[in-house]
């Protein structure tokens, strides 16, 4: 038998508040399979620290999400959190360490944690995953060959872990190893979220929200999106077991709200009726003050495919908030983008959506390949169609990202010289599209900019506007002044680590400017 610590790596910034599903999901498995697990949430301790200490929490945040301008007492800090970590995990003598790489936003952590963790035990063995090892080998092939690492795990890893804890590093999904789809997600545990401190995830109601999965993949095959490309297969569990599990954590963790990590909930419409169905009943039970809601992603059909009482059961269940990818006001753009769904269908769900008092959340992406200029004031008249909505706040929030991102293993990134794209690939913004060639980078953002000012003006919420305007200003610098002859280099390969020593061998030059 294994004894098991699992990591969660700063900075995860969740914008519903809600708990991290992976480790969890991973926990559930592993203790399924025989073996001891336990969670150690590194994430939470940030904001437990420093509770009272925004101006230094800021800056650590800072660090951890990759940038740069830090000063020589914050990586003090950071130096002392680390070895506070490590000492934790190795105060509880697990046989494994693995730590979950949520994002990129996690990569400096993972090497430090996982470098100080080998400095102080040598033969303690690390494995890494997560959504921030999906699209991209070099960090943790960096990791693998710094011997910071033992293995690092790409995909469905529930199955993956449980092999490589049994020594079976063939096993699919393993090292860079392609993985296996899992056909079946019921036979899967139910997360066990025991080792979290629950009351400090909470969604901008207040209220203790946990994540569920009900299924993996997608039934449509947008040319932006790269979730074919983790999962070719839609997946689903049945209504009755997404139910079961809400019922569960409900009674078990006395979870008041839910986010589903699906790409839709409406994917299967007998699953999704068989759910509402027994939610609705289930919560007609409690008392009002202990009656959840579920927020989750959302794909636009039209009457036929979902009829006006779907959404008055959907309501009854518990539905919060919808996000919907909208993506353009545009037929042509939507029907290049392979989006499925009509104005009128459009419409008609959000008709639906409002009469039965249930929010939504637009998320648009501006500069597609396509966009003409009469493309993007289609997008604008939508806005001017549903501002009442926005007013009395059943437009909950508009997610306007920054511009359309060329990520890689999505059909347009694939597929670029079909589209006309052109790109040196070092940047998701640096490209341009030779059927279209007015649409540059620069009137991507100025389309971005005047949309902002165009809803905001209209009386609509835009999601982390200050942080997205930042982002922008930040991807022009350095679409225009990258070196077409030159890679980008990683910040894994800026910052040298030394595995016998527990640190870093350089670190950049700090910021002279700052003293926090």
């Amino acid at each position: 038998m294994s004894k098991v610590a699992l990591a969660i790596a700063p900075r995860i910034q969740d914008d519903f508040g809600y708990t991290p599903a992976g480790a969890a999901l991973i926990k559930g498995s592993i203790v399924k399979g025989g073996h001891e697990c336990k969670i150690f949430d590194f994430n939470i301790d940030l904001d437990i620290m420093y509770e009272n200490s925004k101006e230094l929490l800021t800056p650590i945040e800072n660090w951890f999400m990759n940038y740069n301008f830090y000063s020589g007492k914050i990586f003090t800090i950071i130096e002392k959190l680390i070895d506070k970590w490590t000492n934790e995990i190795l105060q509880y003598n697990p046989t494994h360490v693995g730590i979950s790489v949520f994002s990129y936003n996690s990569q400096r952590a993972t090497r430090m944690l996982s470098t100080a963790l080998k400095a102080k035990n040598p033969d303690i063995k690390i494995f890494i995953g997560g959504a921030g090892l999906n699209t991209d080998d070099r960090f943790p092939t960096h990791c693998l060959n710094e011997r910071i690492i033992d293995c690092w795990i790409r995909g469905e890893g529930e199955k993956s872990v449980l092999e490589y804890l049994n020594d079976n590093t063939n096993y699919p999904g393993i090292n860079g190893k392609p993985f296996i789809q899992i056909d079946n997600l019921e036979d899967l545990p139910f997360p066990d979220y025991s080792d979290y401190e629950l009351k400090t995830y909470t969604n901008k109601k207040g209220l203790v929200a946990l994540p569920i999965t009900g299924s993996r993949g997608c039934v449509r095959h947008c040319t932006f999106c790269d979730v074919h490309s983790l999962w070719p297969k839609y997946r689903f569990r049945s209504g009755i077991s997404i139910a079961t599990e809400i019922k569960s954590q409900v009674k078990r963790y006395g979870a008041k709200a839910f986010r589903f990590t699906d790409s839709l909930i409406n994917g299967s419409m007998k699953a999704f009726r068989d759910m509402t169905a027994v939610l609705s009943e289930f919560r007609s039970t409690l008392p009002k003050e202990n009656r959840f809601i579920w927020d989750s992603h959302f794909i636009v059909r039209g009457p036929t495919q979902m009829p006006a009482k779907d959404f008055v059961k959907m309501a009854e269940s518990g539905a919060g908030t919808l996000l919907i990818g909208v993506e353009s006001g545009s037929p042509t753009v939507r029907k290049h983008m392979k989006k499925g769904y009509t104005n009128e269908d459009l419409h008609y769900s959000l008709t639906e959506i409002f009469k039965n008092n249930i929010k939504v959340r637009f998320l648009m992406i501006v500069g597609y390949p396509t966009e003409t200029q009469e493309d993007f004031q289609q997008t604008l008249n939508l806005f001017d169609r549903y501002k009442e909505f926005a007013k009395s706040g059943l437009v909950e929030e508009v997610n306007l990202g920054l511009t359309l991102n060329l990520l890689p293993n999505t059909p347009l990134y694939e597929d670029a010289e079909k589209f006309g794209l052109e790109s040196t690939k070092q940047h998701i913004n640096d490209w341009v599209c030779s059927q279209n060639p007015n649409l540059d980078f620069k009137e991507r953002i100025r389309r971005r900019i005047h949309l902002q000012y165009y809803v905001e003006k209209l009386g609509y919420k835009v999601f982390e506007s200050k942080n997205y305007a930042r982002a922008l200003a930040i991807a022009w610098t350095q679409v225009n002044t990258i070196k077409k002859t030159k890679p980008i280099v990683l910040d894994a390969d800026k910052l040298k680590y030394d595995r016998d020593k527990g640190g870093m061998t350089n670190v950049p030059d700090m910021d002279k400017l700052r003293t926090y």
